[in-house]
């Protein structure tokens, strides 16, 4: 079993505290719901890489920002062919755009996953005087994300094993052997994993609603403040900028 999954800030350079993570995924909900350019989207979505590649993934951070070029390589290279496009590409264009809005999201949630230990993210939920009620439901389901994601590794190398193919030409060509071979045994290793996740959160007393302490020490320091600053500065430029540009144009 893959344990980094579940959280690891181990080679971090800056160890942050899951409440700034969380911001900063508030931060890039809110500014893909304003971005247009892909001048604004470079500029969030470095930010987003460089505090990933700090928080101790520098590779998943250059393997997305190479990703994020590549979309809008191909994004303005399709706006400057003008209307005279085949389908394929203006198909290709689309699905590029969709990437490039949705790309900082996508990093911010990959942020809390890969580099927040459960312990780490219940403590600043309840530093933030959540309810144990709001508590429980978002600390299961980070905790149910990359236990799917372990259960799917283990399904596909045991697939492997029996010479199943589970490309994406071959899924494409046999649907009806995928949903046999990948997701009835998913289905059924997801329901299992519901009932574990739900007993271990019984079994440490999580449903009580009082106080609990917690070995992991979650404050924010120095290093949190500043990228709060500036992901909330960039956020409103981006959001004021917008807002500006499309008034002036109506």
């Amino acid at each position: 079993m893959d344990f980094s999954i579940y959280g690891d800030d181990s080679k971090a350079l800056i160890r942050f505290d899951p409440r700034t993570k969380l911001f900063i995924f508030l931060a890039c909900g809110v500014t893909s719901l304003y971005t247009y350019s892909g001048l604004y989207i470079l500029l969030f979505a470095g930010a987003v890489c460089a505090v990933l590649a700090l928080s101790g993934k520098p590779w998943t951070a250059l393997k997305a920002f190479l990703l994020f070029a590549v979309a809008l390589y191909i994004k303005e290279a399709v706006d400057h062919s003008g209307s005279s496009a085949p389908v394929v590409v203006l198909i290709v264009s689309v699905l590029s755009t969709i990437l490039l809005y949705s790309l900082p999201t996508i990093l911010s949630i990959l942020l809390i996953v890969q580099t927040t230990r459960i312990s780490q993210f219940l403590s600043a939920l309840t530093a933030m005087h959540l309810p144990v009620k709001a508590v429980i439901p978002i600390a299961m389901l980070f905790r149910f994300i990359p236990t799917v994601q372990d259960e799917w590794n283990g399904i596909r190398k045991a697939m492997a094993f029996r010479g199943i193919s589970l490309s994406f030409s071959s899924v494409l060509r046999h649907p009806g052997k995928a949903i046999e071979y990948v997701l009835v045994p998913l289905l059924f290793s997801t329901i299992g994993v519901m009932e574990e996740l739900a007993a271990a959160a019984l079994a440490r007393g999580m449903d009580i609603d009082v106080k609990r302490s917690s070995y992991e020490e979650v404050r924010l320091r120095a290093a949190d403040y500043i990228v709060m600053m500036l992901f909330a500065a960039l956020s409103a430029t981006i959001v004021i900028l917008v807002t500006t540009k499309g008034a002036a144009g109506l």
